[in-house]
């Protein structure tokens, strides 16, 4: 696989990893333009484009500090879909590592944590709101999961890093509108 590091919005291949993301993500959760490349900036963000012999793979951006990997954004393309296109992807990051996922309510969102279990990923117990990115929209109670399992300190830090660097690129701020009340989970096998 062919990993190219996209480090500004002027880049050769950010207007395909762009186009994906827009396409990928809801507004809720995903950066305006311009706050995207401010957090370009940041060495601790990696941005990625994915490519094999076949074409563009995808797109992974995620956040490494010395103790942890924040995957913020996994997406394959389409036209990509059931190759294991996704499991190979994951295998490039460091552990720990630890993303978010919408809660299971239906069959995708089922799928989507079936395929991150078969990855090694394990739900934690800890509540997390995910921030909008653009204001005026809601906060997004998700739940998190991480490779191997962190403890409730690991889930602390992690909850700083991101509100210290994810979400000070982003334009909702203290505009955005609160999430719903999330409960503890007190099985991490669910």
């Amino acid at each position: 696989m062919v990993v190219t590091r996209i480090d500004s919005a002027q880049h050769p291949l950010a207007d395909e990893w762009w186009a994906l993301y827009e396409s990928a993500f809801p507004a809720t959760e995903r950066r305006g333009a311009a706050q995207h490349a401010a957090a370009l900036q940041e060495t601790s963000f990696h941005c990625l484009h994915l490519a094999d012999a076949a074409g563009f793979v995808g797109l992974l951006s995620y956040w490494q500090w010395d103790s942890l990997v924040y995957v913020e954004h996994l997406a394959i393309n389409p036209e990509r879909r059931g190759q294991g296109l996704g499991h190979a992807v994951l295998e490039l990051l460091p552990a720990p590592a630890i993303l978010e996922i919408e809660p299971v309510v239906d069959e995708p969102t089922l799928r989507r944590l079936a395929f991150y279990e078969s990855c090694g990923f394990v739900r934690l117990p800890q509540p997390h709101i995910q921030l909008a990115y653009q204001a005026g929209l809601p906060a997004v109670p998700l739940w998190l999961l991480s490779r191997p399992v962190l403890s409730e300190a690991e889930v602390a830090a992690f909850e700083q890093l991101y509100h210290e660097y994810p979400m000070q690129y982003s334009d909702a701020g203290e505009s955005a509108i609160p999430a719903p009340a999330v409960d503890k989970v007190e099985n991490s096998g669910q």
